[in-house]
């Protein structure tokens, strides 16, 4: 019986001293980037629907005489502070071709949207935004349509891009976009 209880003392002891103060504050996780608006559907699908919804902590876009820039994000997961890191923008015609037929949707044209080259996130910053500005006047021709983009990032000068997230397909409902601004 001594021994026994010496053995669940020693666990004990083991179990106490094992975790030093602050483990819970050192850096872990893998550090990838992606786009966290892609994983707007819960991770099961890349569709950044837009408008979001009608609440005010869903909108995901603001307005103003000409444009409407829609919200999108560059993410580097991970808990540790990390150094500056560029990553390009890029819009695959075929991707959002492909994804606008499956969702009964057309092709987003070029005429409607604009987007920076490449965004940036500082050093010791883990985010940076960026927005799909849609011109005010090129997306009222496109009423009653749903349009679709295919909104990619690529050439990382840091880290590596994640195997799931690093597209997202922005899926414009014009009709309930022009309606809620």
């Amino acid at each position: 019986m001594r021994k026994f209880l010496f053995a669940i003392l020693s666990v004990c002891a083991l179990a106490l001293t094992s975790c030093a103060e602050g483990d819970g504050d050192l850096d872990y996780g893998l550090m990838k980037i992606y786009i966290p608006q892609a994983m707007a559907g819960g991770g099961i699908n890349n569709i950044y629907n837009v408008p979001s919804g009608g609440g005010e902590y869903t909108v995901n876009f603001e307005a103003d005489d000409d444009n409407i820039n829609v919200f999108l994000g560059v993410l580097r997961s991970g808990k540790a502070a990390g150094e500056a890191f560029t990553v390009d923008i890029q819009v695959s015609d075929e991707q959002s071709a492909a994804q606008a037929a499956a969702l009964g949707a057309e092709a987003m044209p070029a005429s409607v949207y604009s987007l920076p080259s490449s965004v940036k996130v500082e050093a010791g910053q883990n985010s940076a935004k960026f927005n799909l500005t849609l011109s005010r006047q090129a997306l009222s021709s496109q009423a009653g349509k749903k349009l679709a983009l295919c909104v990619g990032l690529a050439n990382p000068s840091k880290y590596e891009l994640s195997e799931n997230g690093t597209v997202v397909t922005v899926l414009v409902d014009v009709d309930a976009l022009i309606q809620s601004i």
